[in-house]
């Protein structure tokens, strides 16, 4: 969780959340809690953050269970703030591994096409151990009441994944995109686990949160509002479902909805912008990969125009494709255009749709400099995609900018 507190205090800003604030952060990697409680006492800034007495929550991710270092600073946490609550990561286990195994094949490369029900029982015996430790700490330093909660980052994240071997999560096809390695996770993973940890902080939804800053970083397309939502739905789903979680009676609480809103005046209207025909080569097969068959289909140039902008689409963009095996296609394009009075803009266009050929919609975004065109960078924008290879451009492609009914 070395990601976590920067993108927790993201959103707590975002929330207006006025008083989180970082105490301390001891980082070691890889490491067992009791190897934080035997750091050097000038070096520990966990303990000299808890004799502070003004801590009010404290966050441990350690890989094993029973861990003698969370007792001990339970132990000195209630000595000095009797109020606080702990709060346990249960993480992942590297190279797919119960972390009741580590270090052992921890760092090996894994097969990450795994099925649900493997993944269920992939890190279990973990997990109950860490139920267990947590369960004794509540019984031996509550008082009666819960001072220990577990996170369930590892049960969070094989849902995730669950739902990529599903196809049933747009803007990732493979399990190991969400890893950067063996063991880390990529932006989508880290930003599911700060979600959940918010929830649980917090016992607030994550639902309606911006996105953390390092999913927008990625230009990816196709992370985009539904996409953060839909990991807030599943944070926020974890912390209200899981009993050692602590957010009782939270999930009384519905994260918001269209249907919580009937307004008309919330929904948005579209702007046409251009239509653009455009060409393409023959496609170049890549290969079978996890979620289906991939192929390159090359951009040839073409035209586009509209009230406001017009020009060529420049040839050599290109179609990252793949034909899925539920039957449905993904279109991954990238290609840049060229107005008449010679500007270039970067097009990234995302879409999902049945039919090899027929309409589907598509997310594009733009890239463009300073000047005449920059309001392509402000907006959102939705295009429909129609595809008839019986035309000499058998891509139209006709693009909206989405803008709100209430707008001036």
């Amino acid at each position: 969780m070395w990601y976590v507190p920067e993108q927790l205090a993201e959103l707590a800003s975002a929330q207006d959340i006025e008083d989180h604030r970082l105490i301390g952060l001891q980082r070691l990697g890889a490491s067992r809690t009791l190897q934080h409680w035997q750091q050097p006492e000038d070096m520990n800034e966990a303990k000299k953050a808890l004799r502070q007495g003004n801590v009010d929550a404290f966050v441990m991710s350690p890989i094993q269970f029973p861990d003698e270092g969370i007792e001990s600073f339970v132990k000195l946490g209630l000595k000095h703030n009797p109020q606080m609550r702990f709060l346990i990561q249960l993480s992942w286990g590297g190279g797919d591994i119960d972390n009741q195994d580590f270090p052992k094949g921890a760092w090996d490369t894994p097969d990450r096409n795994k099925t649900p029900e493997q993944l269920a029982q992939m890190n279990a015996r973990n997990i109950r151990a860490g139920e267990a430790q947590v369960d004794a700490l509540n019984d031996t330093y509550g008082n009666g009441e819960k001072i220990a909660f577990l996170i369930p980052t590892s049960q969070a994240a094989s849902e995730l994944r669950s739902r990529i071997y599903r196809n049933e999560l747009p803007g990732l096809t493979d399990q190991d995109e969400l890893f950067v390695d063996p063991a880390h996770p990529s932006a989508p993973l880290e930003a599911l686990n700060t979600y959940l940890h918010f929830a649980i902080l917090y016992h607030q939804s994550p639902v309606g949160l911006p996105a953390i800053n390092k999913l927008n970083r990625a230009d990816r397309p196709q992370w985009d509002a539904q996409f953060v939502r839909t990991l807030q739905e599943i944070a926020w789903e974890f912390a209200q479902d899981y009993s050692r979680a602590g957010l009782n009676g939270a999930n009384e609480t519905k994260p918001p909805s269209l249907s919580d809103s009937p307004n008309p005046n919330e929904y948005p209207d579209l702007e046409f912008v251009y239509a653009a025909d455009i060409q393409v080569g023959e496609a170049l097969d890549f290969g079978q990969v996890s979620a289906g068959s991939r192929s390159v289909i090359p951009i040839t140039g073409g035209t586009f125009q509209g009230p406001d902008i017009r020009g060529e689409v420049i040839p050599g963009g290109v179609d990252w494709n793949l034909s899925r095996s539920d039957g449905t296609t993904e279109a991954d394009a990238t290609y840049f255009l060229r107005t008449d009075d010679g500007v270039l803009i970067r097009v990234s266009n995302f879409g999902v749709g049945a039919p090899p050929s027929g309409l589907r919609f598509t997310t594009p975004r733009f890239v463009a400099p300073q000047g005449k065109y920059e309001w392509l960078n402000q907006s959102n924008f939705i295009g429909s995609l129609d595809i008839d290879w019986t035309r000499k451009h058998p891509i139209r492609l006709r693009t909206f900018r989405v803008r709100s009914k209430v707008s001036p």
